[in-house]
């Protein structure tokens, strides 16, 4: 068995029982936010932005370093922001909030909201509108293109109705939220950190006769124990249910010699994403074919961490990365990898398998030294009653991958 080379993991004093969040003055947090904002700017003003409109829940954070009611907020488009490619950010806060977004930005406006008006949504979207189109003429960006990250047809046929003109943001942020900061970076490790903590507690409840949402519990206890914010999804599963992947937790009963199966799925210290993914055994004694299925699963990780430089492109990653078998390539994962920041990040590494339609943009897409990638494999035979699914998350040096997560892998299937 291959072990991962020391150099190349997150640094080993920071481990799960010596876990502790640090207090807010330990963390810059002043840097984090003026950096954020500035790499946006910077992004703004080399695509050709003068003017932004935000209302992913990560874009506002990342822009303006506030959140609030984030997953609510996140299919309500209660809040939103404008940023000029030069200036201070305006929010447009859900009104009996502004108080909160006040201790961080200094304009703060009331929101306006059209989403839960039924007949008159039109209406008060017009109006919304009208008031875009003032704060632009107020920052000195009357008559330029808006670039906006998302709305509903309310708002964008307002926006149009009003002689906005309207741009995809999506090559601002991507941008701008590709390579992380310092102080980024200091976050991504205390999430590591507290990856591990959750797959610990995960690993050592699994036993017969607890169920999968008992196991979910147990992983989302742990994330907000140590101070993290929510988890996103709810991939455990168990026994049958791991194959194909994707099954999310319900009432089943893990039985002796189940595979069980986790990804963190997980916004953590600050809202960084924790996204690991282990597949445990439950009992002593693995079956021939769930060993073969993790041992490929385990492989075809591990390589991916192993290849990763800053410099290589996309398509040079996906011809060097391990191949699975033919036995196992009807039932992979959906991609190979993927960037994550506050949300999970694209663009994503695709598979090549069979496929002619991927965009050369995307095999040209060179790998930057601080980004973040999540490395995923499932293995799964189809019409097997298990599957295995693994996923590291690293950080990308000059050196290679620093794995954000130090949790070990599971020997008993190895």
């Amino acid at each position: 068995m291959k072990m991962p080379d020391p150099i190349l993991i997150r640094p080993a004093q920071i481990a799960v029982q010596q876990l502790r969040i640090p207090n807010l003055n330990e963390l810059d947090f002043g840097a984090l936010r003026a950096g954020r904002t500035r790499r946006m700017q910077e992004s703004m003003r080399r695509n050709g932005v003068a003017i932004a409109l935000f209302y992913n829940p990560a874009n506002i954070r990342y822009a303006t370093g506030t959140d609030m009611m984030g997953v609510w907020s996140a299919s309500t488009l209660e809040r939103h922001c404008i940023l000029p490619a030069t200036g201070e950010p305006i929010v447009f806060e859900y009104r009996t909030a502004r108080h909160v977004t006040q201790k961080i930005v200094k304009d703060v406006r009331p929101e306006i909201s059209w989403q839960m008006a039924g007949p008159v949504s039109a209406e008060i979207a017009r109006g919304w509108a009208a008031a875009i189109k003032d704060v632009m003429s107020e920052l000195g960006c009357s008559g330029e293109v808006l670039a906006v990250d998302k709305l509903d047809p309310f708002g964008f046929l307002a926006l149009q109705e009003a002689g906005i003109r309207i741009v995809d943001a999506g090559p601002v942020y991507v941008e701008a939220r590709e390579v992380k900061t310092a102080q980024e970076i200091e976050l991504f490790t205390i999430n590591g950190a507290i990856g591990d903590a959750m797959l610990a507690d995960f690993d050592a409840a699994v036993r017969p006769g607890i169920r999968e949402y008992e196991l979910l519990a147990v992983l989302s206890n742990t994330l907000q124990r140590f101070h993290g914010e929510s988890v996103f999804a709810r991939l455990i599963a168990s026994g049958t249910n791991t194959n194909p992947w994707m099954s999310e937790a319900h009432d089943k009963i893990i039985q002796p010699g189940d595979l069980v199966g986790v990804d963190t799925d997980a916004n953590g210290y600050e809202g960084y994403v924790i996204d690991v993914s282990r597949t445990f055994l439950c009992g002593d004694h693995a079956m021939p074919g769930q060993k073969e299925a993790y041992q490929i699963a385990y492989d075809c990780v591990n390589g991916m961490v192993d290849l990763i430089r800053p410099g290589m492109t996309y398509g040079e990653f996906i011809r060097r990365a391990p191949e699975l078998p033919d036995a196992y390539k009807a039932n992979r994962y959906s991609i190979m990898g993927h960037q994550a920041g506050l949300e999970d990040e694209g663009p994503l590494i695709p598979y090549m398998y069979g496929e002619h339609n991927v965009p050369q943009g995307i095999l040209d897409w060179e790998i930057k030294e601080n980004s973040v990638f999540c490395f995923e494999c499932y293995a799964g035979k189809e019409g097997a009653p298990y599957g295995a699914k693994l996923e590291e998350q690293v950080l990308v040096t000059r050196q290679g991958g620093v794995r954000l997560s130090v949790y070990p892998f599971e020997s008993k299937l190895l």
